[in-house]
């Protein structure tokens, strides 16, 4: 049976409440998404594609935290009463108003009433989204957290990893988190030398099998032809949603590939995996063709092209999970003008999808690195 395909096609933000299925729900989490980041005063963070057409996103941008009370202030309902604890559903009748009411005048209370209605929605993408944004408009309330704790464990992916990754931001700490890392690990021993490619994940994903020879992903590329010649073992670290683990990782990843023997490996690595390979490049590390999948671009973390060959940056437009990690969306464009970076930008949202094999086959993206060298 065929997977189900990742490449959701937005509708128009403006009207995305007024309609359903998948991709009306993706851009309602999108625009959520944006208010949270506007409200922070990180409307930087948030590419306009023309085909989502987002409000003005500027005039939202106000100090934190907006009182509930004032949240809730547009709401069509007795502010008291959700002030009390509104537990039920809100209609998407409600959410299609206040969004009609942002594009006509952008203010902050009905950007922030839209989010609580958000919170509130039949969809768990949606909510969750909604929760995520929650953090800026009226901060890490119980109610908040409490979305996103029973979001972290998603059967789908996006919503999993957008909701650990708010719940990262709201409770650094909390004990929830600790159930998606692992702990360290030795580099392990190779002895003959050997010019290969290595897979490796992302935040939350050390325990997932998609990466691992036998994975989905894995079997995927082995599979290919002329073949990409994998390594034996795939490169894990601890998937902790931390800046301090991740250049743990990069020393980790340096010395894993001396141990195992590598010269110069190719590097396929999704998300913040893709942020580690960045910084053992930084400290030396020399890759060949280097792979990042839905890379959150943060500066301080961008690749030391001298020490990469070539670079591939697959990624979707409007990558939720990286909406809410608060990364940009696209390589700075002194990176994007290198001869040597190639740039792969295909559907919308789904943050897991660049590591789906039927994404891969859909974009010829196999080809495409093939073409590489």
């Amino acid at each position: 049976m065929a997977r189900r395909r990742r490449s959701y096609e937005p509708v128009p933000a403006r009207e995305s409440f007024q309609e359903g299925g998948a991709a009306a729900r993706r851009t309602q989490a999108a625009l959520l998404l944006s208010i949270g980041a506007a409200v922070a005063a990180e409307t930087h963070r948030v590419p306009d594609p023309e085909d989502l057409a987002l409000p003005p996103l500027a005039p939202l941008a106000h100090p934190p935290p907006i009182p509930l009370a004032r949240a809730a202030g547009r709401l069509d309902m007795s502010t008291a009463e959700y002030v009390s604890g509104f537990e039920g559903v809100i209609s998407d009748e409600e959410p299609a108003r206040l969004t009609h009411d942002l594009y006509e005048t952008p203010e902050v209370d009905t950007a922030a009433a839209l989010v609580e209605a958000g919170l509130h929605s039949r969809s768990r993408l949606v909510r969750t989204a909604a929760a995520t944004a929650a953090l800026d408009t009226t901060g890490p309330r119980e109610d908040v957290v409490a979305v996103l704790e029973q979001s972290a464990g998603a059967r789908d992916a996006d919503v999993r990893e957008m909701a650990r990754t708010g719940l990262a931001r709201a409770r650094p700490d909390h004990p929830l988190l600790d159930r998606y890392v692992v702990g360290g690990r030795g580099p392990g021993h190779r002895e003959e030398p050997s010019h290969t490619a290595v897979v490796s994940h992302g935040t939350w994903a050390a325990k997932s099998t998609w990466w691992r020879p036998g994975g989905s992903f894995y079997r995927y590329l082995d599979a290919q032809r002329p073949p990409l010649h994998l390594h034996s073992e795939s490169f894990g670290w601890s998937g902790d949603y931390s800046d301090g683990t991740r250049s743990l990782a990069a020393d980790d990843l340096i010395d894993w590939v001396a141990a195992q023997h590598l010269e110069r490996p190719d590097h396929l690595a999704h998300s913040h995996g893709a942020t580690v390979a960045n910084l053992a490049t930084r400290r030396g590390l020399e890759l060949g063709r280097l792979v990042l999948m839905g890379c959150p671009v943060h500066t301080d973390w961008l690749p030391d092209l001298r020490n990469v060959k070539a670079l591939l940056d697959v990624r979707v437009k409007l990558d939720l999970v990286i909406m809410a990690d608060r990364g940009g969306q696209r390589l700075p464009a002194r990176f994007r003008d290198e001869r040597k970076v190639h740039e792969e930008r295909n559907g919308w949202f789904s943050h897991a999808a660049t590591h789906d094999p039927d994404y891969w086959d859909e974009h010829d993206l196999f080809a495409r690195l093939s073409s590489i060298r």
